[in-house]
């Protein structure tokens, strides 16, 4: 079966976390070389750390610092993006709502920048968040939409990514014949068991 991911150069950001981790084998799966993005090993155990043999460079960069993004995907050239770098804990976007916001919103705008300054043709996804929601305790689960809103500091972040991403879209993307961008609201997981090595 062929692939279009087959031998393309692809990143994903926040691949030490629990989905980037799955995202990564699975495109590794398939046939790209994976590029993988990140600050730290946020869990221990972790499931990275199982399966750090599918890419093809593991880097630590912080999706804070713009200029190492930017200079990582000029050198790269990659041909797709998965962005899920983030402080994904709401109980800690309260502790420390300065540190969600700089990586999940300015981190997502970062990456939207260095899209910028790419010569060659790229796709980039962006994960957000279903908390990008008013939550506004309805029975049945949002749409597309529905109003943006936040009540937390990591749902705020997540709909103010939003936002940036229809304005980078509208204003940098729409017309570009190199760059194209999409976005993907995600749900929570529960990985129950996934830390068992047989």
């Amino acid at each position: 079966m062929h692939s279009i991911f087959q031998n393309k150069k692809i990143i994903v950001t926040g691949h030490t976390g629990f989905k980037g981790s799955w995202l990564s084998i699975w495109l590794n799966m398939l046939g790209a070389k994976v590029f993988g993005i990140s600050n730290k090993v946020p869990t221990s155990p972790s499931h990275y750390e199982l399966h750090k043999n599918v890419f093809y460079k593991d880097l630590r960069y912080d999706v804070r610092n713009l200029d190492d993004i930017k200079n990582c995907l000029v050198e790269i050239k990659p041909d797709f993006i998965f962005h899920l770098a983030a402080q994904p804990i709401v109980i800690k976007s309260y502790e420390d709502p300065k540190e969600t916001f700089e990586t999940n919103t300015m981190g997502s705008l970062n990456i939207l920048e260095a899209l910028k300054s790419l010569k060659n043709k790229c796709i980039g996804v962006f994960i957000t968040s279903d908390k990008c929601y008013e939550n506004l305790e309805w029975q049945y689960g949002y749409r597309e939409n529905d109003l943006l809103g936040g009540k937390d500091p990591y749902s705020a972040s997540k709909a103010t990514t939003e936002i940036i991403l229809n304005c980078y879209y509208n204003s940098f993307f729409k017309n570009s014949t190199n760059v194209q961008i999409g976005r993907a609201r995600a749900g929570n997981v529960i990985g129950g068991g996934d830390w068992t090595q047989s």
